[in-house]
């Protein structure tokens, strides 16, 4: 019976005592993902990872644990179990729904293997890097323009969402090709003929955006916002720019183009809710440096009563702004925000109320 019991464990013994000396550290790792450039918040990935054994060795099975960034440290490790079954060459594919924002850098995989009787185990941590990109999410926002009446019935943005590259100044004989809203009514019914208005070169306008990056749980749906906002502007044909200040200070330049929006994209993508000085002291500050020809939109989640008096007090030096404030759902304005709310619009600041189910009207006339 001994001997019988010898033989039996044999195999098994020096399975176990040749797999001590198998190089499992010397396995080579390839990943890569669905896409190649970028991602959007709230996308799926899809992971494919490519395993080269270092050498021909009948293992019984590879238990592969992928080590997640912190980034993604809400997520839950993917884990599996693989049976190469004398082949050298493994392949395993793994997706991950609902990207979070930011810069996600895979570092490493773990790989486990053991016998059948578990007496030899061994583990290697294999350094394979790979990194994604995942912009903000953004909604497509409607760009028709708010704005208050004039004497003669036009509407003048806050924001140049539309710029008015041009004025009337006068009229002219109705040619093919002219648009129905250029129609001068008045001068076609004195001539009894159609007349167009005739238009002068008007200086261009430029915007720039403050986002607040004081700590708030709402700090994610004001990206969102921003990412958004800064789209449709610069879709408009609106030279934007974006001032974002917190542990570090990050002024893009007005400019327009899809170049300049992929920027933006960028900076969003890994901004963070670290500022520890109050928004309207870096709003004052910033937008001292800036000429009376740029409008401001400032993005927050809380306003705050130095906040509403700096934009107040800027109000009165005849610069242009605008306040966005974001709120989580109807009804989460507390009472203060109410009064600086209408000591603001009283000052001629246009202030916006929006919450995430909204954004795409935030700037209609008479949206949410």
């Amino acid at each position: 019976m001994s001997w019988f019991l010898f033989y039996s464990f044999l195999p098994f013994g020096l399975y176990a005592f040749v797999l001590i000396f198998y190089p499992l550290h010397s396995i080579k790792v390839k990943r890569t993902f669905n896409q190649k450039v970028y991602y959007y918040a709230g996308e799926k990935l899809r992971v494919t990872v490519q395993i080269d054994l270092p050498r021909f060795f009948p293992l019984i099975y590879i238990l592969a644990e992928e080590k997640l960034p912190p980034s993604l440290a809400k997520m839950t490790p993917f884990r599996t179990v693989l049976m190469p079954l004398g082949r050298r060459m493994c392949t395993y594919v793994y997706e991950m729904d609902e990207l979070p924002r930011g810069e996600h850098i895979f570092s490493a995989i773990h790989f486990k293997i053991t016998d059948l009787l578990g007496m030899v185990a061994k583990e290697a941590i294999v350094s394979t890097e790979d990194s994604i990109l995942v912009y903000p999410r953004y909604v497509e926002m409607n760009a028709r323009k708010m704005g208050q009446q004039l004497d003669d019935g036009s509407v003048v943005s806050p924001l140049p969402l539309h710029r008015d590259t041009a004025m009337a100044i006068g009229a002219r004989e109705y040619t093919q090709g002219d648009r129905f809203s250029w129609i001068h009514w008045k001068a076609s019914a004195r001539k009894n003929e159609l007349m167009t208005k005739d238009f002068e070169e008007r200086q261009s306008e430029d915007l720039m955006v403050f986002l607040d990056r004081t700590p708030t749980a709402l700090f994610e749906e004001v990206v969102t916002f921003t990412a958004s906002f800064v789209r449709m502007t610069v879709k408009a044909g609106v030279k934007t720019g974006l001032v974002s200040v917190g542990r570090d200070r990050i002024v893009i330049q007005a400019q327009n183009g899809e170049t300049h929006l992929q920027r933006l994209f960028y900076h969003l993508a890994k901004v963070a809710c670290d500022s520890q000085e109050s928004f309207a002291r870096i709003m004052y500050r910033e937008t001292m440096q800036w000429p009376l020809s740029f409008s401001f939109c400032c993005i927050t989640s809380q306003l705050y009563k130095e906040t509403a008096s700096i934009m107040a007090d800027l109000a009165s030096k005849n610069r242009r702004g605008t306040v966005v404030l974001i709120k989580k759902a109807e009804g989460q304005l507390s009472k203060e925000e109410r009064e600086w709310i209408e000591m603001l619009r009283k000052k001629g600041v246009t202030v916006k109320v929006t919450m995430p189910q909204h954004f795409a009207n935030a700037f209609v006339e008479g949206g949410k």
